[in-house]
């Protein structure tokens, strides 16, 4: 992810990327991914739900089929 300029900038496993409108939530401890309308501000925290994923590569397939990246 760091490699697509997806940060965490509050380190608190909250991706967000400034090129995107989205927020990726990583919850080790649940072991889901999740992608979030990102509202601005707040980095996704009270964005809506968008996708849960089970795993990092499902994440992948679904932005090359829907971002292309």
């Amino acid at each position: 992810m760091k490699s697509k300029r997806w940060t965490d900038t509050d380190y608190d496993a909250r991706y967000i990327n400034v090129e995107h409108p989205y927020a990726i939530l990583l919850s080790e401890q649940e072991g889901q991914v999740t992608l979030r309308g990102n509202a601005g501000s707040d980095n996704g925290q009270n964005g809506e739900e968008i996708y849960t994923f089970t795993s990092v590569q499902e994440l992948q397939e679904w932005f090359e089929n829907n971002i292309g990246e």
